[in-house]
């Protein structure tokens, strides 16, 4: 029996908007299990919406890398911190962060992964790091390098306020002695300035300035 064309060209249709659908979930990465991938939690990713990942930070993208650490976060704390360093070794600024906060021994990073990962680091991330505030040593050249007002327009205001109590903290010591007072007592007035970092790093930036201004150096008292 002969079918009729209408029937054949109605046929063809559905076909194609049935291909059109199926292609359009697959390339809108949306997972059969749960919502599209982009609107999953990396914590609660489905299995497919993980395998994408998987995929994604194979292929070298940095944000999958850390869309897996934070999955990983929790369960399986090793994958966590692999991926994590994966994720840092590619500029991934929260993984940067990631590393040079959690270093040292007996924690989840070790001062070489940290020195690895510093050229990724932004301005303020480095300063930190290089003035004492993660898990290597003052670097005092360094220091000594750093010109307090090139970063007073930096727009990450808590790290702003740490590198500035770091700066003038060690301007109050024997070995800071050479640094620019007046230089760490500006930055850390735009530190006071800033609402977006928390009213306790302000107070102590303000502390200190004030101890500056005064050049009243802390006196450290031994218990023995």
């Amino acid at each position: 029996m002969r079918i009729p064309d209408k029937v054949v060209v109605a046929a063809s249709v559905a076909l194609l908007v049935l291909a059109g659908v199926a292609g359009w979930r697959y390339f809108g990465r949306a997972a059969p299990d749960g919502p599209p991938c982009a609107q999953q939690q990396p914590g609660s990713f489905t299995a497919q919406c993980l395998a994408q990942a998987r995929a994604a930070a194979g292929r070298g993208d940095a944000a999958a890398m850390m869309a897996l650490a934070d999955h990983f976060k929790g369960r399986q704390p090793e994958e966590a911190v692999r991926w994590t360093r994966a994720a840092a070794a590619q500029g991934e600024p929260r993984a940067v962060g990631a590393v040079l906060e959690a270093c040292g021994a007996g924690r989840a990073f070790t001062l070489e992964d940290a020195q690895a990962v510093l050229p990724q680091a932004s301005v303020l991330q480095a300063l930190d790091f290089r003035l004492g505030g993660s898990c290597a040593p003052v670097d005092l050249a360094a220091a000594r390098a750093f010109a307090p007002a090139s970063v007073l327009a930096e727009r990450d205001s808590a790290r702003l306020c740490a590198v500035a109590v770091r700066y003038g903290q060690l301007r109050m010591t024997r070995e800071g002695a050479q640094l620019d007072s007046l230089a760490a007592q500006q930055l850390l007035a735009e530190c006071e300035r800033r609402p977006q970092a928390s009213a306790a790093i302000r107070h102590e930036a303000q502390a200190v300035r004030q101890m500056l201004a005064r050049e009243i150096r802390p006196v450290h008292i031994s218990a023995d």
